[in-house]
């Protein structure tokens, strides 16, 4: 799949980039996410909120597939887990999943390769340098602290510049210079057509980033209305 083309004010009239209907996951016996709906288009920035243990990270695993769930779930109208499907989106879990045996520059040339895309090894590599690990793009992220190990995560997902991406609790261990160069990078995917979804328990993140509120609450997905705004009986977060 090719990078993203430049933002279409148009494209929110279009089909949605995640459409998720009636999703439900139960762990154990227990329900974790009951029967969510939840629609995202081309330039929505929708943050997902609420305590810890709430359901948020459940939630984004369960779209893509890492954790078993009915309902259903597309993502630029294909199942997440087929070929085109996997290939629209860009996920990093809370906990970063990295190779320890590779090098950042590694990290950012497997990525590439894994999504045939040549272009997204030096968007990584200029993600890496923004953060501040230009110069250390030679060394092992074992080595590294959890807010640089953080920071190469986000670079590979950012870098990819799929249709939807998926971030978990993408703002922990940050400093806060990075916080706010997050912030500025995740509006600018957003400019380019693109759809992020991330979670995050700190509610005054809404304001940093301008996105739309869902709060999560003993396992349903609530809309929250944008300051000054009063909530729409039946409107879909992240929906025209």
């Amino acid at each position: 799949m090719t990078a993203l083309a430049a933002f279409d004010p148009e494209a929110r009239d279009a089909a949605p980039i995640l459409r998720a209907a009636g999703v439900s996951v139960r762990l154990g016996g227990v329900s974790v996410i009951a029967d969510a709906d939840l629609e995202l288009y081309a330039g929505d920035l929708v943050l997902l909120t609420g305590p810890n243990g709430a359901g948020k990270s459940t939630f984004l695993r369960a779209l893509v597939g890492l954790v078993p769930a009915s309902g259903e779930v597309e993502v630029a109208g294909r199942p997440p887990a087929s070929l085109t499907g996997r290939a629209a989106f860009a996920y990093a879990p809370d906990e970063p999943a990295l190779y320890e045996d590779l090098t950042l520059a590694e990290h950012a040339y497997l990525n590439a390769a894994l999504y045939r895309d040549p272009e997204a090894e030096a968007r990584t590599l200029d993600l890496l340098r923004t953060f501040g690990l230009g110069g250390r793009a030679d060394e092992y992220p074992g080595t590294h602290s959890r807010g640089m190990r953080q920071k190469l995560a986000l670079s590979l997902a950012l870098g990819l510049w799929r249709p939807l991406t998926l971030l978990d609790e993408p703002f922990n261990a940050l400093d806060l210079e990075s916080q706010e160069l997050l912030a500025d990078l995740l509006r600018d995917t957003t400019r380019r057509g693109g759809a992020v979804l991330l979670t995050g328990h700190q509610r005054e993140l809404a304001g940093l980033l301008g996105a739309r509120v869902v709060a999560v609450r003993d396992g349903r997905l609530e809309p929250q209305p944008a300051e000054g705004e009063r909530a729409a009986p039946g409107r879909a977060a992240g929906g025209p």
